[in-house]
């Protein structure tokens, strides 16, 4: 069907409806009456008689008249068209032969236009008129030939300036008139225009001329044609004009040209915008004189002059050039047409690439993308694979970015092609996904150095917590006055320690302030974090999942993570040191990926400041959460007022005392940040005496962080004059020197939390479950032997020492009360207080013995818990130096424990 035939020109629809809809009755342009396609007696149908559309209600049915008539007479709408052209006098194949005549054009319909001789046309530039075999369109054909003579390719031309290249002439495509070359460099000179008719309208007024067949076409290869001839290069006054002067001037650069080169335009000839305007209006001779003038006083270009790319949209981040084939502007993006050479729209929005920015942890290269909306530039960072696919590219519609999937596809033609134009321009930078230590002694925040920061946007609002506010100084007084306190000396201490940890070689540890409330335990976490940012937006909470923290962790790595209200995590202790574990792991779990791989594991190290109102850790929590965690007890503050006051004073200066932290650190000797540690490990380590061994570690780097920061922060005449590394890490590194009072007063500090840590040991947690055993026996000696009240949980030997426990209701009862029943029996069976024999298959050994209860043989486990008793009273002798080795001592058992009647061990036997 020929969609260009307006068939509302050619039919009277009021004439034409009326015929067939019944009860008709016309308001204006408005005729209602009853649908001709069901038994209608409501007058449901209704047609504007202007546009020809109807529409039935009743049936919800509805179209155009070519809809209307192939419907009332069973035919298709290509049919109907047909049928409707021929009722009116009108041949869809005549149409399309008058539109085959429009069409059509020949030589000498172009040499009357341009007032080119036909003859010339024809036998000087082979130009002939061609008829195409299957539409019959005649169209001229124009040879582009090399210096020979030798036809390459050909372009097409039909009416109203319509051109179509030959199929794959982009590989053969070469500057028009080549066949000239050898009078062109007699002359000693060539003029670069736009295209054929120019070209030829030079030829005509004798001035040596090349052809460019489109703005953005100008090739390195075609350089070599133009050595030792001075290039005069034609500007138009339009787009196209301006970005082939570029184009031209670019490549002539890139392809080391070294002769002299020119630029003019014919647009200061009035009612001319190019050689073949001029030609057209003033004729041979003196169109040719006027644009002899015009080159002979042509403006110089200087190649070697650096590139200056100009602003093409303002106040964007970077200048680009303007690729071939496309424009951007504040207006947005257009694609050049190739036909009229005017721009086409494709997205309002202009895009731009910022920068390339490399991973330091995957390797994988992404894009940063800027775009301007509402006067203002947004930034985003994307893998390469979403920018420069159709589909990924509608990303940035999230944005507010003007990208649908009808333009996507020429966006991203775009962003490869500016990609490509400015490969120089556009610098490639690293980016990290996390916050804390990068390569090249770089750290942030405070010291990025050309590190972007790559992360989700939902991050955003973490990440912009590392800010600064108000001033060092007053931050320094309202800390200070609070510093006499080892409690919060110590929490303050202890987020100068987390960057401390890659170079000491420390592992991860929580520092954990509980107790009740009122006591200041959140003020004084407050007062840590506000060393980096604002504590407030830098805090998380207990309520969170593993994954949520396990992400945090990572982002803050090198940074202390505060997690403030232990008791939202509720009741469930094993989730709780599950998360313990998982945070002092300081490795992520490892997941798999979409495309069959492994996903990057999250990594990083963090000293985690929490607080609560009840402990981490119980007796039954495993021994690995009692040595990863520092407990305080009690409130920090003397009172509340002053609680109250850190509150609302801690994110008035904030920020500050971090970063200055880490550059005084960049400009210390690591080694020496490392002699000093040990120094205070032999201190901490001789006054533990053997007692809370995992916490020395943690203690002693927190109590060297308080010696660092006393030093530099906190000392009454700080070295304000101290060098600083410059960013190339040239300086030589200095050995870290720490005031001897500060030294003293750290080291005050670390006996003053270590002897917390000692006097609230829980102890490990096989003592605590063997001693759980012991008191469940000892409370449930009613459901021992065969004359057990209620359920029976075992029974005893004849002499009291032995207990035999069926091992469904020990393992139950240890499940229940929150120990492992497995690594409670293999403990007690290292320390032969249960039998444990080897199994029948030789696969590990089995803890249960067979016994006759009850008239059948029964399995028990067989617990010897005589020993027990005997252990305790020789450790009590022991205590008192008055143990009994006189003639009533006992025989030593086979164990190696001294076995005693349970008459003398337990009350109940």
């Amino acid at each position: 069907m020929n969609a260009e035939v307006n068939i509302d020109n050619l039919i009277d629809y009021k004439t034409e409806y009326s015929r067939v809809i019944k009860k008709a009755h016309i308001t204006g342009d408005q005729m209602t009456g009853c649908c001709p396609f069901h038994e209608d007696r409501s007058s449901s149908f209704s047609v504007n008689l202007k546009t020809g559309m109807w529409h039935c209600f009743t049936e919800d049915i509805g179209g155009n008249y070519l809809d209307f008539y192939a419907r009332m007479n069973g035919i298709d709408t290509k049919e109907a068209y047909k049928q409707i052209l021929e009722q009116n006098g009108y041949s869809e194949e005549d149409q399309q032969e008058q539109e085959r005549r429009a069409k059509c054009y020949s030589v000498a319909q172009y040499a009357f236009e341009k007032r080119l001789p036909e003859d010339w046309l024809k036998t000087d530039c082979r130009i002939t008129t061609e008829r195409d075999r299957k539409t019959k369109i005649t169209y001229m054909k124009i040879p582009y030939m090399n210096e020979d003579g030798r036809e390459l390719t050909f372009r097409k031309r039909y009416a109203h300036k319509d051109f179509r290249w030959k199929y794959g002439a982009g590989k053969t495509m070469c500057l028009y008139g080549l066949w000239k070359l050898h009078q062109i460099k007699q002359s000693g000179y060539v003029v670069l225009v736009e295209g054929e008719s120019d070209s030829q309208s030079m030829w005509m007024m004798s001035i040596s001329c090349l052809g460019v067949p489109g703005a953005t076409m100008f090739r390195q290869d075609w350089v070599k044609h133009l050595q030792d001839l001075k290039v005069y290069i034609h500007q138009e006054q339009d787009h196209g004009g301006e970005v082939m002067i570029k184009k031209v001037i670019t490549t002539l650069k890139d392809a080391g040209f070294m002769g002299d080169v020119y630029k003019f335009t014919c647009g200061n000839i009035p009612e001319c915008k190019d050689p073949s305007d001029v030609y057209v209006k003033f004729g041979k001779d003196d169109g040719g004189q006027k644009i002899m003038s015009l080159i002979k006083n042509a403006e110089k270009v200087d190649l070697k002059e650096p590139e200056v790319i100009p602003e093409a949209v303002k106040g964007a981040p970077v200048n680009l050039r303007q690729p071939e084939g496309w424009i951007y502007s504040d207006k947005g993006i257009s694609k050049i047409s190739e036909k009229d050479y005017s721009p086409k729209m494709v997205c309002r929005t202009p895009i731009i690439l910022t920068q390339r920015l490399k991973s330091l942890e995957t390797g994988e290269e992404k894009m940063e993308v800027a775009f301007k909306r509402d006067g203002v530039w947004h930034k985003g960072i994307f893998p390469r694979s979403t920018i420069f696919t159709a589909r990924g590219i509608t990303i940035l519609a999230d944005m507010g970015c003007t990208v649908t999937s009808e333009n996507a596809k020429l966006v991203v033609r775009f962003l490869s092609a500016l990609e490509s134009e400015n490969i120089d321009v556009v610098q490639r930078a690293d980016a990290t996904s996390t916050f804390g230590w990068q390569p090249g002694k770089r750290f942030i925040p405070g010291r990025e150095q050309g590190i972007a920061l790559d992360i989700d946007p939902s991050q955003k609002g973490m990440a912009m917590a590392y800010c600064k506010n108000g001033e060092m100084e007053a931050w320094i007084r309202l800390m200070q006055k609070h510093r006499s306190r080892d409690k919060f000396r110590f929490i303050l201490a202890s987020s100068f320690a987390a960057p401390l940890l890659r170079i000491l070689k420390q592992r991860i540890f929580f520092v954990y302030n509980w107790g009740g409330s009122k006591g200041g335990k959140t003020a004084a976490l407050k007062a840590a974090l506000s060393a980096w940012g604002d504590p407030e937006r830098l805090m998380v909470n207990f309520n969170a999942t593993q994954v949520g923290l396990e992400r945090t962790a990572s982002f803050f790595c090198d940074l202390p993570l505060g997690i403030d209200e232990r008791q939202l995590a509720g009741r469930n202790q094993e989730s709780l040191e599950k998360t313990i574990y998982m945070i002092a792991s300081g490795t992520g779990k490892i997941r798999g990926s979409k495309c069959g791989g492994l996903q990057t594991t999250h990594q990083w190290r963090t000293v985690a400041l929490a607080t609560g109102e009840e402990p981490l850790s119980t007796e039954t929590s495993q021994t690995g959460v009692s040595t990863r965690v520092l407990e305080i007890y009690g409130g920090p503050f003397d009172n509340e007022k002053e609680a109250s006051e850190m509150h609302q004073q801690a994110a008035d200066n904030c920020g500050w005392a971090g970063p200055e932290f880490i550059e005084k650190i960049v400009g210390i000797s690591e080694t020496s940040i490392c002699e000093k540690y040990e120094e205070m490990l032999k201190y901490v380590g001789r006054i533990a005496d053997g007692k809370s061994g995992s916490h020395v570690a943690g203690i002693s780097a927190v109590a060297l962080a308080d010696a660092m920061i006393d030093t530099w922060f906190f000392s009454e005449n700080p070295d304000q004059n101290e060098e600083k590394t410059d960013q190339n890490n040239l300086q030589i590194e200095k050995k870290l020197e720490i005031r001897d009072d500060s030294w003293k007063r750290a080291k005050q500090m670390a006996a003053s939390i270590l002897q917390e840590q000692m006097n609230t040991d829980v102890g490990d947690v096989n003592e605590n479950a063997l001693q759980f055993v012991v008191d469940w026996v000892l409370q449930n000696r009613m459901y021992f032997g065969e004359k057990a009240i209620g359920t029976c949980l075992g029974t005893f030997s004849e002499s009291g020492n032995i207990a035999y426990i069926f091992p469904s209701a020990l393992n139950q009862a240890l499940s229940k009360a929150g120990y492992s029943a497995r690594k409670t029996l293999k403990y007690m069976a290292d320390k032969q207080l249960i039998t444990a024999k080897q199994r029948a298959d030789h696969k590990g050994k089995t803890y249960q013995v067979p016994k006759r209860f009850d008239g059948r043989v029964c399995k028990f486990i067989e617990f010897f818990i005589g020993r027990i008793a005997e252990k305790e009273d020789v450790m009590d002798c022991n205590e008192e130096d008055e143990v009994d080795n006189g003639p009533n001592e006992a025989l030593p058992g086979a164990d190696g424990f001294q076995q005693v009647s349970m008459n003398e061990a337990l009350p109940f036997a």
